[in-house]
């Protein structure tokens, strides 16, 4: 049996809540890139494994960043989407939150922009009123009843599908890169059901962001990809080396971001 290919019962088996063996993966990693570079010279086919097995590396990168990428633009786009559906809904198509809505209005200007034709409140939409005691009562109990089914549908999620998709992942992330075992907290339901409920939470209203949280959708995703290739499956520090990148370099967008978002809404409130 080939010790590279094959893993010996009972040796190098992980159970869950244990801590793996840096030294033993570290040298199994090492003689497997020792044999391919060996084998290289071989035949030309072997030549090519060596170098996709090089390769791999730099495409894992890439595609973990594409996956978490498009992962977290259609969580801010729907968060957007259902935050605005608590106060009323676009006409032109319901799918559009307020700012996308009225961007095709030319019945405004940019002072009144936030008062399109094509947006209507849930006061306008069923009294055909905007203004006066019944239209803030009702307008008043569409949002506060959103928030409700968004936060219920939230924590009913988690606690039903994956206990592990809960807060923000990131204690538990740094003890799973320390080396520690916790199967099933970077699988592909916790991936689904943190997605979803990021934008329900958010949504709500609830006093959390879903800058912190990414960073545990992003190890998720490192995760999957991860499996996808032998050089990576079969060995444990090795996906740790993927998602510590990907969870520093989150951090650092992150920052990035808030300290671009604070010089803009500074500007704007200079204007």
């Amino acid at each position: 049996m080939d010790f590279l290919d094959e893993p010996i019962p009972g040796v190098g088996t992980y159970e869950d809540f244990n801590t793996i063996d840096w030294v033993r993966e570290k040298s199994r990693d090492r003689d497997r890139h020792r044999e391919i570079t060996s084998k290289s010279k071989e035949s030309l086919w072997a030549l090519i494994k060596s170098l996709s097995d090089a390769f791999s590396g730099w495409l894992v990168m890439l595609l973990v960043g594409l996956m978490a990428g498009a992962i977290a633009g259609l969580i801010d786009m729907v968060a957007h989407w259902m935050t605005d559906l608590k106060e009323g809904v676009c006409l032109v198509g319901f799918w559009f939150n307020h700012e996308h809505c009225c961007w095709t209005s030319d019945e405004m200007t940019f002072e009144q922009r936030d008062n399109c034709p094509q947006w209507k409140s849930w006061s306008e939409l069923f009294i055909d009123q905007s203004e006066g005691a019944g239209a803030y009562i009702l307008n008043y109990f569409m949002y506060v009843g959103w928030a409700l089914t968004f936060a219920f549908l939230a924590v009913s999620l988690v606690r039903v599908f994956a206990p592990y998709a809960c807060g923000s992942g990131i204690p538990e992330i740094k003890t799973i890169l320390s080396g520690f075992i916790i199967r099933g907290y970077l699988g592909k339901w916790t991936l689904i059901i943190k997605t979803v409920t990021l934008v329900l939470a958010v949504s709500s209203g609830l006093s959390l962001g879903k800058e912190g949280p990414l960073v545990h959708v992003a190890c998720c995703c490192g995760n999957i990809v991860c499996h996808l290739f032998t050089k990576y499956r079969r060995n444990e520090a090795k996906r740790r080396e993927v998602s510590v990148r990907y969870m520093y370099s989150h951090c650092t967008c992150t920052n990035t971001f808030h300290l671009v978002s604070l010089s803009a809404q500074n500007a704007r409130d200079k204007m």
